[in-house]
């Protein structure tokens, strides 16, 4: 934890994309294991996290789960990245490497609490390499103790990017040829309160808080109140949303790896060459789509269960019982999104009245334009389990649907919650009420 401390959280260089370098992993050792009859054997790779996992709060139980994901969802991209010629299954395919591949799901299940004294070994097997599919399955121990953590099965996907497509479909038919795949693409458009807040967010509580400062949120007062006409036989069908946004420059440079690998995977060297000697190099393209999908996995699991108690017409806030997580899907639609900040350099006024920017990192700004929806729906509520569906928009366009997370929680509500929860569903329904339990509410 002091690593992280004083590499990453304390730097006063140049920028440090925060999440890919907390995410980061190294390769420790491979090996080949049982031959399956005429199919190429399964192998596994090993690989260590560079800094250990972090809690969400000071005062909660283990780690955050999307820490732990995003760490092992890097060590399988890994994986992905080294696949090779041999590896593939698909001896035809055109493509063998894995660069052009992005996740399009993953799968993972909170075995235990994580541990904040020792970093993760990751153990990455091979399942699947072929033209258009890598799998993954992904084994998190806790490198102190050799405790299971989390299991994470991961599938990645051959360009997972609508525009890439079609583009590609439209070059087929502009040289006469008959296309496998005609493009047919639907979404699931966001609930009243995007439409509402999208272009007010300054009405919105905003706070950044937990999670290391790494997200802050801008939550709806209608979240702070007691919900008008509860019904517990439809809140199933109501949404609750949010909006999110990562504090991290994915731009920035990533503590740990050497300068010749920096150069390598980020195309560093020709970049740096073309705008002079000392000039530091952002990621290419395909790194900062690595990048972003690492930051908006690091984002998926935060702060949509706190609205869990909305579903039961209650204001965030009113109770302090906690709920812990027992698995974690993500599936993403797209990589055409915008996630993170961006450090830029402010105008200053210069002697001849001139906007000019200041050279010092120290006083740069931020650019924090991309916050994203995030819509919660929690569709089943039983057993001492809830289960919620957690979508993810972009602003533009009256909101785009880039990502999908479904995700059940454990936990167990006292008496109070249970009795100020049905008196308010009796209230609505024509049902005698305790005025007494319905008093009060959550302070924003």
């Amino acid at each position: 934890m002091d690593a992280l401390q004083t590499e990453v959280y304390q730097s006063t260089t140049s920028p440090i994309a925060r999440i890919a370098t907390k995410s980061s992993v190294k390769l420790i050792s491979s090996s080949s294991s049982i031959q399956h009859g005429k199919h190429i054997p399964t192998s596994a790779e090993i690989y260590q996290s560079r800094y250990v996992p972090e809690a969400w709060a000071p005062d909660s139980r283990g780690t955050y789960g999307g820490d732990l994901i995003t760490q092992g969802l890097n060590a399988a991209w890994q994986s992905v990245l080294n696949r090779s010629k041999q590896d593939n299954d698909d001896a035809k395919a055109p493509t063998t490497d894995g660069t052009n591949f992005q996740p399009h799901s993953i799968h993972a299940y909170f075995v235990k609490a994580g541990s904040t004294e020792s970093v993760m070994r990751w153990e990455v097997i091979k399942v699947s390499d072929t033209r258009n599919f890598a799998n993954r399955c992904v084994l998190g121990y806790q490198s102190h103790s050799g405790v299971l953590v989390v299991t994470i099965q991961a599938s990645f996907t051959r360009n997972n990017d609508l525009i890439l497509k079609q583009r590609q479909f439209e070059h087929q038919i502009s040289q006469g040829q008959n296309p496998k795949s005609w493009p047919l693409v639907f979404k699931r458009n966001p609930g009243p309160m995007f439409f509402k807040y999208r272009d007010n967010l300054h009405d919105l509580n905003i706070k950044t808080m937990y999670y290391s400062n790494h997200i802050t949120r801008a939550m709806p007062k209608e979240l702070f109140e007691y919900s008008e006409g509860f019904n517990l036989d439809t809140t199933a069908d109501q949404e609750w949303g949010m909006f999110v946004k990562i504090n991290d420059d994915l731009h920035g440079r990533v503590i740990g790896e050497s300068a010749e690998h920096q150069q390598e995977e980020e195309g560093g060297a020709t970049a740096a060459a073309a705008a002079g000697a000392g000039a530091v190099a952002g990621p290419s393209a395909g790194e900062l789509t690595r990048r972003k999908y690492l930051a908006l996995t690091y984002l998926s699991d935060s702060f949509w269960a706190s609205t869990l108690v909305k579903a039961l017409g209650l204001p965030i806030g009113i109770t302090t019982a906690k709920t812990v997580s027992l698995d974690h899907t993500l599936y993403f639609h797209d990589s055409n999104f915008e996630i993170g900040i961006r450090k830029r350099k402010p105008k200053r006024k210069s002697g001849t009245g001139k906007s000019s920017s200041t050279e010092d990192f120290h006083e740069s700004v931020d650019d924090d334009s991309n916050w994203l929806y995030m819509e919660t729906q929690f569709v089943s509520m039983g057993n001492n389990r809830m289960l919620g569906i957690i979508n993810f928009y972009s602003l533009e366009n009256d909101g785009k649907l880039i990502a999908t997370a479904v995700q059940e929680t454990y936990g167990a509500f006292p008496k109070d919650v249970f009795e100020k929860s049905t008196q308010l569903h009796k209230k609505y329904n024509g049902k005698v009420v305790d005025k007494k339990l319905l008093s009060g509410g959550a302070k924003l």
